[in-house]
């Protein structure tokens, strides 16, 4: 144990909240061991199919492949990161502002910020492989808040990340007019996608309480919000209708570079989906929205 997470471990309140916070770092030790050992065995097999010799007195002849001979370069992992750095370099430039709001650390328990940052890990990674990024504002980030230190630790330097980590606040970086804040919550859906205005996108991981605070903080802030338009294109199955902060993002990655609803809402896990029987589909009984074939 770290101590960050022994200092986290102690601003608990409840024996209950310590349990839990310990069960979540057990089992994220546990796949880091997991991937560390499925890492080795991987290492272990490319080295046993490596071949002895190339070309030798044994084999009269060139073997082409994998680790033998091709005709194909080999990109290397310095030269792909160069490559990212560059489109996000003229993203910052040039591309389309989008904001993730960090102000939600003080409304989550140690548990829900470790799965904020993750998320938060995922939304750069996703944007930069992108072939037309984000210029990826993170609002709000007080030095102060845990995950605000945490996500730090994943940034790469401040010259190499390409993305904005401020403490103030979007109202003063934008026009209040270009700003839309993405709200489960919001009483106005979002139909169109508008390169024009700058989305927000709360960190926010509230896995019980459910708490309407986005949609609350727009309305302080008299800043429109909307609502992503799930129901119009989405036959949802049972449970929630909850999206994580990166699958957000993904979406709104993809409305910007296609402009289609059904293909950005193809990134929804497919557990969420309801399925369909097949003799429902056969007799075109089936509403033009994503959904599965029940093939059992």
């Amino acid at each position: 144990m770290t101590a960050d997470q022994l200092k986290s471990l102690c601003n608990l309140e409840t024996r209950t909240q310590r349990l839990e916070y310990l069960s979540f770092l057990f089992k994220k030790e546990m796949h880091k061991i997991s991937d560390a050992v499925k890492k080795l065995e991987k290492m272990k097999e490319r080295t046993s199919r490596k071949p002895e010799l190339v070309y030798g007195a044994k084999k009269h002849s060139l073997e082409y492949g994998l680790g033998r001979n091709t005709a194909l370069l080999s990109v290397r992992t310095q030269a792909m990161n160069k490559f990212y750095k560059y489109r996000l370099a003229n993203a910052t430039l040039f591309g389309v502002k989008i904001v993730l709001d960090l102000s939600y650390d003080p409304f989550m328990t140690e548990k829900e910020k470790s799965a904020c940052v993750t998320q938060l890990a995922l939304i750069y990674s996703a944007n930069r492989k992108n072939r037309d990024p984000y210029d990826l504002h993170f609002c709000n980030a007080l030095s102060s808040y845990t995950s605000v230190q945490k996500f730090r630790t994943f940034l790469p330097k401040s010259s190499e990340s390409f993305v904005t980590l401020t403490e103030k606040s979007y109202l003063d970086i934008f026009p209040k007019e270009k700003l839309v804040y993405l709200s489960p919550h919001a009483k106005e859906t979002l139909q169109e996608y508008d390169h024009n205005a700058v989305y927000v996108i709360g960190a926010f991981v509230d896995t019980v309480k459910k708490q309407k605070i986005s949609s609350s903080k727009a309305d302080s802030e008299e800043i429109k919000s909307y609502s992503l338009p799930l129901d119009d294109y989405v036959l949802w199955g049972a449970g929630t209708k909850s999206l994580t902060v990166n699958q957000v993002f993904e979406i709104m990655l993809i409305m910007k570079n296609t402009g289609d609803w059904k293909k950005a809402f193809e990134i929804i896990p497919t557990r969420k989906i309801r399925r369909l029987e097949k003799e429902q589909i056969e007799k075109h009984n089936v509403p033009d929205k994503i959904f599965l074939v029940n093939t059992s």
